[in-house]
Formats: structure tokens, sequence, C-alpha cells
């Protein structure tokens, strides 16, 4: 929720964007793009071609999801409306280097 949302008691529910967390990381020579918690994925020769394969496979799935009447259900959300808005993030989350404990 943004400050101005929380400031303004008169903003609907949906007008909060519902944000999926997408994450490339390299695989087998290649890159690999998932969206957390759903079975989404695509590859690429490089992480750019990954993204963009993602947001496509997203974007088809999105509208099957709509179209059958199922999004909200898929998302886990129950009130989704025609204006709510959801977005894509990537973030970079390159895993963890092998002996590497974290601290």
């Amino acid at each position: 929720m943004t400050a101005a949302q929380q400031m303004d008691t008169n903003v609907p529910d949906d007008a909060v964007p519902v944000e999926l967390i997408a994450r490339v990381v390299p695989s087998a020579g290649q890159f690999l793009a998932t969206v957390d918690g759903l079975e989404l994925q695509s590859s690429g020769r490089t992480r750019e071609a990954a993204e963009n394969g993602l947001v496509q496979a997203m974007r088809g799935w999105l509208e099957r999801q709509d179209t059958g009447g199922r999004l909200g259900q898929s998302l886990g959300l129950e009130h989704l409306t025609e204006e709510t808005e959801i977005v894509l993030r990537f973030v970079d989350d390159e895993p963890p280097v092998a002996g590497d404990t974290g601290g």
C-alpha cells in the first residue's frame, strides 16, 4: 500500500495492485525466469530473453485464467475486479554461492 493510499481511506481495495514476484537465475548455460508461487517459466540465452518470454507467458496465463473465470482463485485472491492492476516485478535474487553461509 502506498503512502497516499494509507492516508486516503476512500481508496478502494481494488486500486491496490497485485504484485507478483519474478526471478531470473542462470541455469545450464541459459537463464531461467520463474514467478513465485505459479508454475510459469521461461528460458533464454540472455536474461532479457528469459524475462521477455516470461512476460508473454504471464500475459497468456492471465488471459486464460480470466476468461475461465478463475483468475482470483488461481492467484489466491477473493476480490478482483476489472480495475485490479496485476504487476510482475523482477527482483535481483542470485542464488547463494556454494559454500557461502550468508554471514
